[in-house]
């Protein structure tokens, strides 16, 4: 045997021998066991029906509903509060390029009326609309709208916030009405904080209060049925369920003038979770099967069964055998108004002087 392969074998036993002596030898001290994990109490929770409520008040933030509040709030305006101006203002990141900065209508002032109404800040939009055809024939009228609202600015007076917003607005429309013929789709990106009366009222909204948001929604309607939602919402004041604060959800769910011969129309494809004020939070995914995969589905599995069921976990822990499933219904949701489309016509924003405009 090589001398020196030899050496280094006997080295290494010898070394594993005195590794393993001193480790029998050695006592470690691991303190006291970690607390065992109390899991919140969901008795008071409707489990089956918190899903469409939070549903409800994620498609309660679209553009159409920040838009009409900021609207409203440029109508209390006074002849020169705010100022308005062509284009977006030079402290909104709008985009580099000088013609772009040129589109659209803005707002800029630090501006009190007599009566205590104050604009602070800014808003800049750009709205767009075309339609051709007339919708009383079987050709029909089609519809094209997109608008951006960006703003970091706030309208109200001594007593209340009546529109703030901080943060960028986008939507889209398509509208097709031929007749007894129509089909539609919209989208909606919100990002950013909003609160204030013109906004979130009335009071009964699931809304009031103000919000923080991270969400993209999609819907189609008309001789289709189909919608979208992700992101994530933060309620300043309301509660889901009287307890949850947030909702975080990648979702989708198709209807039945959408669905294919094998697509499951009972429950959505995706999950949704939701925070409650101790930072708890429950989720439920639900995962009907596919076209693609309904032939390696096991009737007997309930993952993949279209039952309108989904998993619930709490703190990321499945929660089957503790709470069992969530089997929610959301049928209502495809006759709501939150998912019908803006009239074309609304996404024209043209602000009027109120000095012409007075009686």
């Amino acid at each position: 045997m090589n001398l020196r392969f030899a050496t280094l074998v006997a080295f290494a036993f010898a070394c594993k021998a005195s590794d393993k002596g001193e480790s029998e030898e050695r006592e470690v001290d691991l303190g006291e066991p970690a607390p065992e994990l109390i899991l919140p109490d969901l008795s008071d929770v409707d489990l089956n029906g918190i899903w469409l409520e939070a549903l409800e008040a994620t498609f309660a933030v679209r553009g159409t509903t920040i838009w009409d509040g900021t609207r409203r709030a440029l109508e209390r305006r006074h002849t020169g509060c705010p100022s308005l101006y062509v284009g977006a203002p030079e402290e909104a990141d709008v985009d580099a390029d000088d013609d772009a900065r040129a589109d659209g209508i803005s707002w800029s002032d630090f501006c009190e009326t007599d009566g205590g109404l104050y604009y602070r800040g800014y808003q800049w939009w750009d709205s767009r609309m075309e339609a051709q055809g007339d919708p009383t024939t079987t050709s029909g009228r089609v519809a094209n709208a997109s608008r951006t609202l960006m703003s970091n600015g706030v309208v109200g007076d001594p007593n209340r916030v009546y529109n703030e917003l901080r943060g960028t607005v986008e939507d889209t429309l398509y509208r097709v009405d031929a007749g007894d013929y129509r089909r539609w789709s919209w989208t909606s990106s919100v990002v950013g904080t909003t609160t204030g009366e013109d906004v979130w009222e009335p009071v009964a909204s699931p809304l009031a209060g103000g919000l923080r948001a991270d969400l993209y929604l999609a819907a189609e309607g008309g001789d289709a049925n189909r919608w979208e939602a992700r992101g994530d919402l933060y309620l300043f004041e309301r509660r889901i369920g009287d307890r949850f604060d947030s909702v975080s959800l990648n979702v989708s769910m198709v209807g039945e003038l959408s669905a294919g011969p094998d697509e499951c129309t009972l429950e959505p494809r995706g999950w949704i979770g939701l925070r409650d004020s101790n930072a708890w939070w429950l989720d439920v995914v639900f995962q009907p099967p596919t076209d693609d995969d309904l032939a390696e589905v096991n009737p007997d599995d309930p993952y993949t069964a279209c039952d309108g069921c989904g998993t619930l976990y709490l703190r990321g822990l499945e929660q089957t055998i503790e709470l069992g499933t969530a089997c929610a219904d959301f049928s209502s949701l495809w006759a709501d108004p939150l998912l019908e489309p803006a009239e074309p016509e609304s996404f024209v924003f043209v602000v009027r002087d109120p000095a012409v405009d007075a009686p």
